[in-house]
């Protein structure tokens, strides 16, 4: 059986899930809900979906099964539980919720209702990532010793001065909540859970939210791998560079173009050499005017759809999502300001 799937989001959720979803044989997008725009309307046209303004009444009159969000965070607690409480699984957009107690509820009322639930962590879909961790658990550079992550760029809030809930702590904005909680997941998803974390939180006056900017944490994997990642969303110079360190030399996995997702190389160095690896799988591409975060997401969404259709759980999900949300307290409460 197809699922039918409902969308909610006038940004993210129309430029990004709406065409990734709508790519999917094995459901049917039978709306959306957000701002009523022209773009939206055009997008509504294009992909033959029903426009609605009132996410609840979308999920009342359409009934769907499941239900995609990409909304402020602070909002997101309140669609999923209603979503989940009348048995329609579940799509969401890091971070899960604005605090670990609403995170806890969302994951538990999930597995209580037997639901599918997955969170859109994109970076460990690209090829080059992929790539890393099977190198990395190989085990052919030796024991990992530690990581060094980096990762600067112009945020378009901050770049245009705007004041959004992007940069607002409390809606579930600056840059520790929205971006840093990729950086936890996929540490996590490397090398295996950190038990200690301290961690610098600063903001940036181009931030006119006071919303923090940059971060710069250490922290200890349960392995005892030692890490150090930082953080800037105010920097104009796009980089994104993550270096493992092995007992037998280092694999540096390093991007630095302006886009999120595309042109990440995987290198490996070893006694003064450098090798290029090309990761054997590639990512579906369709329309070249696309946002690049699609064909990304589009893998997530393919194993949330058959879920769905099938019961065969996937990741990354709301436990994910919890957890993530567990070390952005943690970070918090132990920074140094």
């Amino acid at each position: 059986m197809n699922s039918k799937i409902a969308i909610v989001g006038s940004g993210f959720g129309m430029y990004c899930l709406l065409p990734a979803f709508s790519r999917i044989n094995e459901c049917k997008v039978v709306s959306i809900c957000g701002k009523n725009s022209k773009r939206m309307t055009n997008f509504c046209k294009k992909f033959n979906v029903k426009q609605y303004t009132n996410w609840k009444e979308m999920l009342q009159k359409e009934k769907p099964n499941a239900v995609a969000i990409a909304v402020i965070p602070q909002n997101q607690y309140e669609i999923a539980k209603y979503a989940l409480e009348n048995d329609i699984a579940v799509f969401a957009e890091k971070p899960l919720t604005t605090s670990l107690d609403t995170s806890i509820t969302l994951n538990n009322l999930a597995k209580k209702r037997g639901l599918p639930n997955m969170m859109d962590f994109l970076f460990t879909e690209i090829p080059e990532w992929l790539e890393t961790k099977k190198i990395v658990e190989s085990g052919s550079l030796g024991e990992i010793l530690g990581i060094d992550v980096n990762w600067t760029f112009l945020s378009y809030d901050l770049k245009n001065n705007l004041k959004s809930w992007k940069t607002d702590i409390k809606q579930g904005g600056g840059a520790l909540s929205l971006v840093f909680s990729h950086m936890l997941y996929y540490l996590e998803y490397f090398l295996g859970s950190i038990r200690q974390i301290q961690c610098k939180i600063f903001s940036s006056e181009k931030s006119l939210n006071n919303g923090d900017t940059e971060i710069d944490m250490t922290f200890v994997f349960n392995k005892e791998y030692l890490g150090h990642a930082h953080l800037d969303i105010s920097e104009s110079n796009s980089n994104h560079t993550i270096t493992f360190h092995g007992e037998k030399g280092n694999i540096i996995l390093q991007n630095s173009s302006e886009s999120f997702v595309d042109n990440f190389e995987l290198i490996i160095k070893t006694n003064n050499e450098s090798q290029k690896i090309k990761p054997g799988k590639s990512l579906n591409v369709f329309d070249t005017e696309d946002d690049t975060r699609i064909k990304v997401i589009e893998p997530i969404a393919r194993r949330f759809i058959n879920w769905c259709n099938s019961g065969i759980a996937s990741k990354p999900d709301f436990q994910d999502g919890t957890r993530v949300q567990e070390l952005i307290e943690t970070s918090r409460n132990n920074s140094i300001l």
